[in-house]
């Protein structure tokens, strides 16, 4: 063949995609990608990483998917991640992706980025939104303030989104040329980053980091910038500590001129440039009715009182819905069941192995598993899909951010709440967002009393089928209480952590549900259940059925009937079903209606209402299944799992003893009450019981703050010694307690 017939080998270009959370990076990601994705976490790091490759032509792309962040700065995990990548890995393109409803607080990265000085795309993602809104943008006068290619696109429907790589090729071949606009402060802002700029490119020639982001940033006190120049080998210590010291004095000077910190003064010149492009770019073409209907559905859903109420609503008619619709599902299964058993046995025979293998462990096990829970989990995640792509959920999360503050754990904590109730092995995976190690184990403690969807199962699958959806309701308000208690105790046992950040959170606008959206991720959450949880629910009936024949099942139960039967006054046959629930959550329902079936009877017959109670409470409140101890000690060390496995699992002992032992004392003195006047006024009793605990523990924490108001400055001092940064001079307590007794005199 000749040379100019041979096909050159696959160009290989690397692309970082960047941008704030919520803009649709990830969407955009898949498209591009496809199956060809890799997850997992960045080199030492906890923050979750996904990589990709596209052919397109004769490229090969290989695609990576940064942290979504809101700057540059050295904040959180995810910037230092996007930063470190960007910078020392230096990829060849970074696809920068917007959302053009909120282009101005969008740009405020992307300026940041353009600093950087690499070769940048823009993506417009969820134009059709912003022309809904009755807003055009000018993509041709962006591209020439910017000076980078713009390249509208709506990635749910996948529009737009091939047209990136095509724009790359473009440029590539030479056909395009970028030629990224130079960013220019106000005058006084860009002179002394100027002054700053002109030393660091002298001293740091090597250095990766263009010197005018590197200036910007170490007058922003920046710690990785910092930690850079004085690792630089090349330049001696003493003419770093000469820039440091200027830099110091220039940022206090402009602190003292502006009266405001420096980060507020550079976030300000930031914003006022993204301002002005977005006036030269954006403009109102018609203002439609669905935006007035926009602003209407924002106003009452994060109104503080009409909102609350939606709230309380909305999450009332959803475990109403899923109540409903999975005890009818159930009830269909379980007359299913019954109609086809007879058969069986006529086929099997009523005692044989075959019978008891086959059909009880196997068949009735799939039947429990499919009717028992399925219908509960798939409704749930759902529901949770919808509220989630509609925008309602972010308002939710923006409404509990005060009640989460209330309970003395950080804001923050709310993302992985109502993560939990799906599931509550990622919801302890999401509180490596928080700031501080305190505030995440505060979050990891809340986050694992959520009532899951494993849990729901049970609630509505045992106390809302055979005692109704109002029992079922105050379950959740006794977790909920404990949930307060628990994050009151927390705060006033970890005050040192304090709560040093607010809640931050993207509310985008309320848009039409994609179906096609939910439904796959209604069936990645789902999934899990119907490829791990069933065989396991198979292989542990078959497991127990052997267990019962040689009566191990029996030994086991009494093992453990001290605190099943003569604490908790549950039937003795539960014990080893509230064992396997350490397992999975839901396997205590199902395999304890197939145990229940198999001795020829109903639940109604087999518990009393209170003990469906106390099992279903035990079981709300113990320890979660064991992947979510694994998360835990992943996240936060063995110790500290193994603390909240025996705490968790002896709170849910202690107040599940309280509900059986209230329930026995009441039915003695009102002998001539009814079983639910009984149960009514034991929850009273138990609610009585918690509101005081908090009194007490309110009490307690105003009685430690005016302790702590009333110190002395040096016992202040001598408690907060080892606290103190000794490292530099070896006479930090000595400096403090000068300092106190200037103040005295």
């Amino acid at each position: 063949m000749s040379p100019q017939h041979q096909i050159s080998d696959p160009k290989i270009i690397r692309i970082a995609l960047a941008g704030q959370p919520n803009v649709g990076k990830s969407v955009i990601f898949n498209r591009l990608t496809g199956l060809s994705q890799v997850v997992g976490n960045w080199p030492g790091k906890t923050v979750a990483k996904a990589e990709g490759t596209a052919k397109f032509g004769n490229y090969i792309f290989k695609i990576i998917d940064l942290p979504g962040i809101y700057s540059l700065s050295t904040y959180s995990l995810e910037e230092i991640v996007s930063r470190e990548y960007i910078l020392d890995e230096s990829p060849d393109y970074i696809v920068n992706v917007l959302d053009s409803n909120h282009l101005e607080r969008n740009l405020f990265l992307t300026i940041q980025l353009l600093m950087l000085n690499r070769p940048t795309i823009i993506s417009l993602n969820q134009i059709d939104l912003l022309k809904e809104r009755g807003y055009e943008i000018d993509r041709e006068k962006l591209e020439s303030l910017l000076g980078v290619a713009v390249v509208p696109t709506v990635a749910v429907h996948n529009r737009g989104v091939h047209e990136i790589l095509e724009e790359i090729i473009e440029i590539e071949e030479g056909h395009k040329t970028l030629s990224m606009k130079k960013i220019t402060f106000g005058k006084e802002i860009e002179e002394k980053i100027n002054q700053i700029s002109a030393e660091v490119q002298e001293l740091y020639r090597k250095i990766s980091c263009p010197s005018k982001f590197m200036a910007m940033k170490l007058l922003e006190n920046d710690e990785y910038c910092l930690k850079n120049i004085r690792a630089f080998n090349e330049v001696t210590g003493s003419d770093t500590a000469k820039l440091v010291y200027k830099i110091n004095e220039t940022r206090t000077n402009l602190e003292n001129l502006h009266g405001e910190q420096i980060s507020t003064i550079l976030n300000a010149e930031m914003y006022n440039i993204s301002s002005q492009i977005v006036t030269q770019v954006e403009f109102l073409k018609t203002q439609t009715r669905k935006s007035k209907i926009r602003h209407l559905i924002d106003h009452i859903t994060l109104d503080n009182i009409k909102g609350y109420i939606l709230l309380a609503v909305v999450m009332f008619g959803i475990y109403l819905a899923i109540f409903s619709f999975g005890n009818w599902i159930s009830g269909l299964m379980d007359n299913l069941f019954g109609l086809i058993t007879p058969g069986a046995i006529n086929l099997l025979g009523a005692d044989t192995w075959a019978f008891k293998i086959i059909w009880s462990s196997i068949i009735g096990g799939l039947f429990a598993g499919i009717g028992g829970v399925l219908p509960y989990v798939i409704p749930f995640f759902a529901i949770i899909e919808i509220l989630q792509d509609t925008g309602y959920l972010p308002r939710a999360a923006y409404l509990m951010d005060r009640f989460m503050h209330s309970i003395g754990v950080h804001g923050k904590t709310i993302i992985p709440v109502l993560i939990g109730l799906g599931c509550n092995v990622p919801a302890i995976s999401a509180t490596s967002i928080m700031e501080t190690e305190a505030e995440k184990k505060r979050a990891i403690v809340i986050s694992s009393l959520i009532p899951c969807s494993a849990v729901t199962t049970i609630v509505l699958g045992l106390v809302g089928k055979y005692l109704g959806i109002g029992w079922a309701f105050l379950l959740y308000l006794i977790n909920l209480m404990v949930i307060i208690i628990v994050g009151k105790l927390m705060s006033n046992w970890f005050e040192e952590g304090g709560i040093q950040s607010e809640l931050i959170i993207e509310l985008h606008d309320f848009r039409r549900p994609n179906l096609k959206v939910i439904a796959k991720q209604t069936w990645h959450r789902s999934k899990e259940f119907v490829v791990l949880a069933l065989p396991l629910i198979v292989i542990l009936s078959i497991l127990m059925q052997i267990m019962m024949e040689f009566n191990i099942v029996e030994s086991l139960n009494i093992m453990i009937s001290p605190i099943t039967v003569y604490i908790l006054g549950l039937p003795i046959g539960v014990g080893i079903y509230l064992f396997y629930g350490v397992l999975r959550k839901e396997l205590n329902l199902i395999l304890l209606e197939l145990y229940v079936l198999s001795i020829g009877m109903t639940m109604n017959e087999y518990m009393t209402p209170i003990q469906m109670i106390t099992f279903t409470l035990v079981t709300m409140l113990y320890v979660p299944c064991l992947a979510t101890i694994v998360v835990i000690g992943k996240e936060s060390g063995k110790k500290f799992a193994l603390q909240i496995f025996l705490f968790e699992l002896l709170g849910a002992v202690f107040i599940s003893a309280i509900v059986r032992w209230s329930y026995v004392l009441l039915a003695f003195i009102l002998p001539q009450r009814s079983e639910s006047v009984v149960m009514i006024t034991t929850f009273a009793f138990l609610f009585g019981l918690m509101i005081l605990t908090l009194h007490l523990i309110k009490k307690h924490s105003n009685h430690q703050k005016k302790h702590h108001r009333n110190r002395s400055p040096e016992q202040t001092i001598l408690i907060q010694e080892n606290l103190l940064d000794h490292s530099g001079c070896q006479s930090c307590r000595r400096c403090h307690l000068n300092q106190c007794e200037e103040k005295k005199d």
